[in-house]
């Protein structure tokens, strides 16, 4: 075979891979094309913002607004992605957490699932109404008229244990349950408080038999006080029973927990001057349980006094070693004993 011919032969190949290189180079230069268009405005970038995107937006405002936060580089891109993949009028109002590092598609993708964002918040055992609607307030999402309006007012006919109270701000004290809640931004205060109160309902009905004797009411004012009385569980079936060994001989309660809920604000302790304040929460001044909870019961107190210690003590006295623990004593000359020796 002559040269010219070989180069016959040759050309063919030589046009094929000038052909798939202008083809390859043409794909990298679409893809960079599309990728400036529809990719991440600032890749690697993982700040995330909090975006509202209200009922009824077209497309294209929902574009403006993104790019307005520098979600995205550009609106049109953003109506021509929405376009492209055929989903206009799909994508979903609602609160979202967005970031510049991610796609148009991962955008839309969270857009049309109607991604919202959960708040979460936390109420310790023992908070008072008061406690909560501080905690609501400072997360958010409630406003603190608003949050005693509901309280007072708000029937939940749905819950019966509340029908026959008082409707005054002490009303729910007691029945939101401390617990972690994770809730959806834009929940109403009364959504909340129903969500309190069913898990009240809920933990409440998984306790075993009430071995107390008190009715519903009673067991659950009594948990309260048992609740910021004790800060170990071993104590607190004992802590009950002390109580209720001096309900059944009618001897005052003699509870510091409850004379500290008639103060505006706790107090680093009790004096003698504050035993004499005239309030049916004064348990030192007047026999029997105060007229209602002083804070929010946790399951292990509602459990105490659901099955309390057996138990001959009236007295206890809480140790200076950090343990949280108790001493308990049968006798009074035996209390006044274990106070000398504890260094009270």
């Amino acid at each position: 075979m002559n040269i010219n011919a070989q180069r016959i032969i040759n050309k063919p190949k030589r046009l094929l891979a000038l052909f798939s290189t202008m083809v390859l180079l043409a794909v990298l230069a679409g893809w960079f094309v599309i990728n400036s268009f529809f990719g991440p405005y600032k890749p690697g970038d993982i700040t995330e913002y909090q975006i509202n995107i209200q009922q009824g937006l077209s497309t294209a405002q929902i574009g403006q607004i993104l790019a307005k936060e520098n979600i995205i580089a550009n609106s049109k891109y953003f109506e021509l992605f929405v376009r492209l993949n055929n989903v206009d009028g799909k994508l979903k109002a609602g609160d979202y957490t967005l970031s510049p590092g991610m796609s148009l598609k991962e955008i839309v993708d969270r857009l049309m699932k109607g991604q919202s964002i959960n708040i979460k918040f936390t109420i310790p055992e023992g908070y008072t109404l008061k406690q909560i609607c501080e905690v609501l307030v400072k997360k958010g999402l409630a406003q603190e008229e608003k949050f005693w309006r509901i309280v007072r007012e708000e029937p939940f006919s749905q819950f019966e244990f509340l029908k026959d109270l008082p409707k005054d701000d002490k009303r729910l004290e007691g029945y939101l349950f401390p617990d972690t809640y994770i809730v959806p931004k834009g929940i109403s205060e009364k959504e909340i408080i129903e969500m309190m109160l069913q898990r009240f309902v809920e933990v409440y009905n998984q306790l075993p038999a009430n071995e107390s004797g008190l009715n519903f009411r009673d067991t659950v004012i009594l948990a309260s006080m048992v609740e910021l009385e004790s800060m170990v569980d071993r104590d607190r079936p004992i802590i009950a029973s002390v109580f209720l060994n001096r309900l059944r001989i009618g001897m005052k309660l003699d509870c510091d927990a409850t004379l500290q809920y008639i103060f505006p604000e706790r107090k680093a302790r009790v004096l003698y001057s504050d035993l004499e304040i005239d309030s049916p929460y004064n348990t030192y001044k007047y026999k029997g349980l105060p007229p209602g909870p002083i804070g929010s019961p946790g399951r292990a107190s509602l459990e105490a006094v659901h099955q309390p210690a057996q138990s001959k003590y009236f007295y206890f006295v809480a140790k200076k070693d950090g343990s949280g623990e108790h001493v308990f004593s049968e006798t009074l000359a035996e209390h006044n004993s274990n106070k000398k020796k504890l260094g009270y």
